[in-house]
């Protein structure tokens, strides 16, 4: 997998949420990755998926607050994690540990799932992806704004896609309709304990998900994340 950085910080909404692009080849598809950025109420910065920490970028978190938390969200999601961590040295990683299994050098300062995290972003509640270990994920709930964060939870393609991933879609069924990655649908078998943690997200008060490879998804969000998911019924 490689990355090219573009774009800067846009802002969504007014709830102290930021995204920025940047360019991800991935099995010889070109997607769009995105990088999430969240004010926090001490008004440090919860960074998701960081993309490398080039100077223009930098400036622009600068303006916004101090980076104090990065956050690693599957095993996958590691790519500019250590180059942040190298230019934010206070900043606190956070990630599952099997991404040490793909990035042995991975500066992990707090375990994903460590029980102290939720009082020390109280804004930010993790949920773990039940059921799915080949992306080991854990998503996180916005309260203040009700917005979901997640990594590899869905997808689609769309006209703003490079043409690869716009041919591509339409193969694996995900053109202009949500689905769970092809690579994780295959390496998913439907259970009761996937089944359940599906249900559960459904039913959250969502009103956006921001994932890494596709548009925020604003139209009836947890009606489309439920039916990414639909298979994972037993």
């Amino acid at each position: 997998m490689t990355e090219s950085s573009q774009g800067s910080l846009r802002e969504i909404g007014s709830g102290g949420i930021w995204v920025r692009e940047r360019d991800v080849w991935f099995s010889g598809v070109r997607l769009r990755s995105r990088m999430s950025v969240f004010r926090l109420a001490d008004g440090k910065l919860w960074v998701h998926s960081t993309s490398g920490p080039t100077e223009s970028l930098c400036a622009e978190l600068d303006r916004l607050g101090e980076v104090a938390w990065l956050i690693v969200p599957n095993r996958w999601h590691h790519l500019q994690a250590n180059a942040m961590k190298a230019r934010y040295p206070r900043a606190q990683v956070v990630a599952p540990t099997s991404a040490r299994v793909r990035n042995p050098t991975l500066p992990l300062d707090l375990a994903i799932d460590d029980a102290r995290l939720p009082s020390l972003v109280p804004e930010l509640a993790p949920i773990p992806l039940a059921g799915v270990p080949f992306l080991d994920e854990t998503l996180f709930l916005h309260q203040p704004t009700q917005t979901l964060i997640g990594a590899d939870v869905m997808m689609c393609g769309c006209p703003a896609d490079h043409f690869t991933w716009r041919w591509a879609s339409r193969i694996t069924g995900h053109w202009l309709k949500y689905g769970a990655p092809p690579d994780v649908r295959s390496h998913t078998r439907p259970g009761p304990e996937l089944a359940r943690c599906i249900a559960e997200l459904g039913a959250l008060p969502i009103q956006r998900i921001l994932v890494a490879h596709s548009d925020p998804i604003e139209d009836r969000p947890a009606e489309q994340l439920r039916e990414a998911w639909r298979f994972a019924a037993p």
